[in-house]
């Protein structure tokens, strides 16, 4: 995911081509970093435990939480009851309905390092990210070849797993991009060998190794 101070993950990114001189600025550091590693709800509530636990990698010259693109995708895409899943975009704080939403708890989760934890535990604590029946409009029909159906049981209707702990990132994988280049006819998909994720994700370079590595 990339965040917004404001709005989370409920943004789109977009580019534009242009030859108009503009002034680049800088990114800007409003304490995203050290509240991921304090919350890690998206982790939690991942229904396919695609996104990490652990500390960041190194992925393709930047450090990150480097989701598992494959159980992600896989999930989703053929699983009816995944359809739509966005639950790490539903469940932030920093989501448009989280608690990082009220501009007083905003502001501490930015200026002061030691509520960052506390502010995740009261997101949970108020239920944010649960199911908002006011909102559930829009996920009781579906449209089948031009019929409305409606969707599997189970569907888009999950709450929140307060009692889930961390689990075994062993079979974790990730691709670098030689890994998946573009497929054939450069549209389909290219076929992911998964054992080689894994190998990959658990090859993967620390931060600080990085860091240690570029200052020789």
């Amino acid at each position: 995911l990339v965040l917004n101070p404001f709005v989370g993950p409920r943004f789109k990114s977009g580019a534009i081509t242009t030859d108009m001189p503009l002034t680049s600025d800088r990114p800007i550091d409003f304490g995203l970093q050290d509240f991921c590693t304090k919350c890690t709800k998206c982790a939690r509530e991942c229904p396919v435990g695609a996104i990490r636990f652990g500390d960041k990698v190194m992925f393709n010259g930047y450090e990150m939480w480097k989701p598992d693109v494959d159980r992600c995708a896989r999930y989703r895409i053929t699983n009816m009851r995944g359809s739509a899943c966005g639950r790490c975009m539903k469940t932030c704080p920093y989501n448009v309905e989280g608690v990082l939403a009220e501009r007083p708890f905003q502001w501490a989760a930015m200026k002061l390092p030691f509520a960052r934890s506390w502010i995740a535990r009261l997101d949970d604590k108020l239920g944010r990210g649960e199911i908002n029946e006011q909102k559930k409009w829009w996920v009781d029909i579906e449209v089948l070849d031009n019929v409305p159906v409606e969707p599997p049981k189970g569907a888009n209707t999950r709450g929140l797993n307060l009692e889930r702990k961390p689990r075994d990132e062993s079979g974790f994988a990730m691709f670098p991009p030689e890994m998946a280049p573009p497929g054939p006819d450069g549209m389909a998909p290219f076929p992911l060998d998964r054992e080689a994720g894994i190998a990959a994700s658990q090859e993967a370079e620390s931060p600080g190794v990085a860091r240690e590595r570029l200052s020789r």
